[in-house]
């Protein structure tokens, strides 16, 4: 576990002597929601996968959705980068990936986002193509489809 914890001030719903204690659930939370709204809305199979990741956990994602309102990605990619392993920081690539997919559209900016994570998590694209890879595969239904 990460022995570094970062308290982040000024969330919308909390008072400003309260924290917001950034670990790497809420991380993971913060990131899926930056990735699922960054083209303005977040679809409905973007919603369901994020409660499937965080475990069902209304509490997390209210703190990650009050979090996300008050930080810019790029504060917030900043300070994750420097809180989370390598492997913490692949295990949320690979979330993230499978989220901007999950609908069966990659929107140019989640596109753009997902490599603005790649590049401040520090992570070559080429370290973890294969299972990018895999991810895409999975999430193309299209395939399916009788023609």
């Amino acid at each position: 576990m990460l022995s570094k914890n970062l308290n982040i001030f000024g969330a919308n719903r909390m008072s400003e002597n309260t924290a917001i204690k950034l670990d790497p659930k809420l991380i993971m939370a913060a990131s899926l929601i930056y990735m699922s709204s960054v083209d303005g809305t977040i679809a409905q199979q973007e919603w369901g996968q994020l409660k499937t990741v965080v475990g069902g956990d209304d509490k997390l994602l209210e703190k990650a959705l009050d979090y996300v309102r008050e930080t810019s990605v790029d504060e917030f990619l900043d300070i994750a980068s420097s809180t989370l392993s390598k492997e913490q920081k692949i295990c949320i690539l690979f979330n993230v990936y499978d989220s901007l997919h999950s609908d069966e559209v990659a929107e140019p900016e989640e596109l753009e986002l997902f490599e603005k994570f790649l590049s401040k998590f520090s992570i070559e694209r080429e370290e973890i193509n294969q299972s990018l890879e895999a991810i895409f595969i999975k999430n193309n239904l299209a395939v399916l489809k009788q023609t």
